[in-house]
């Protein structure tokens, strides 16, 4: 009996031993998990684009205009819906503009060469956006990078501005509005979620985005100089960079 209980007294003072020892130890903070709530943000959106060839006609000849690597920015603003099922839907509203300088001028095949040409396209773009955020993970470092697909639809107005040849003269002066959409895909990042600006709220919530964005439009029509009529498609690529900044 006695055996027993000087067993039992030596249990009870280990355990205890254990438990004082335990609230020793400090706590582990784990970093708290990345989650997709509903909300409205505001942000900015701005691109590297390279434009394919536009064309118009000119005193009986067709003029194919080359253009270096353009830019585009854009302001937009929109609402997030939140997780339903494996992704979160959003839709916002977009309004940008874009430049990009003729590199040179090809009429009827023949290339004016890019130090006779000049001239640039100018437009501006409005959209109404829709996309899908698709997570990675609940927790952990991957719950920081959510990929996300969509695209647009809305208007463009398209300007060649001033384009022509030196030593001949501005050939095309003119703009039209058309329907416009373009299609994207990229990656969406939590700053704070893979540890940036933990410690500033003024980034509570704001997520940088980096993908590829396609325009299109089609049948812009446009006046040359000397009057005469033709039409002409817009097509780009990009490489886009933006922020988001969710309430």
């Amino acid at each position: 009996m006695t055996k027993t209980l000087l067993l039992a007294a030596l249990l009870s003072s280990a355990a205890v031993s254990l438990v004082q020892a335990a609230d020793l130890v400090a706590p582990v903070e784990q970093p708290a998990p990345v989650q997709s709530s509903s909300g409205f943000y505001i942000g900015s959106l701005s691109s590297v684009n390279w434009l394919d060839d536009t064309n118009f006609g000119v005193a009986g000849f067709d003029v194919s205009t080359e253009y270096d690597v353009g830019y585009y920015s854009a302001l937009r603003a929109g609402y997030n819906f939140g997780a339903y099922g494996y992704v979160s839907p959003r839709l916002e509203l977009e309004l940008g503009y874009g430049t990009a300088s003729v590199d040179e001028h090809r009429v009827s095949g023949v290339g004016a060469g890019s130090i006779d040409s000049f001239g640039d396209a100018r437009s501006f773009q409005g959209y109404v956006n829709g996309y899908l955020d698709i997570p990675l993970a609940t927790d952990g470092l991957f719950s920081a990078i959510t990929p996300y697909v969509g695209g647009g639809v809305g208007f463009m107005n398209l300007e060649l501005r001033k384009q022509g040849v030196a030593g001949i003269a501005t050939l095309m002066d003119d703009s039209d509005t058309q329907f416009a959409y373009h299609l994207d895909a990229g990656v969406g990042i939590n700053l704070q979620g893979i540890g940036l600006f933990t410690d500033m709220s003024l980034f509570d919530g704001t997520t940088l985005d980096v993908g590829y964005r396609f325009t299109a439009a089609d049948d812009f029509d446009f006046t040359a100089r000397d009057g005469t009529a033709s039409s002409t498609d817009f097509r780009s690529n990009a490489i886009t960079v933006g922020f988001r900044k969710q309430f």
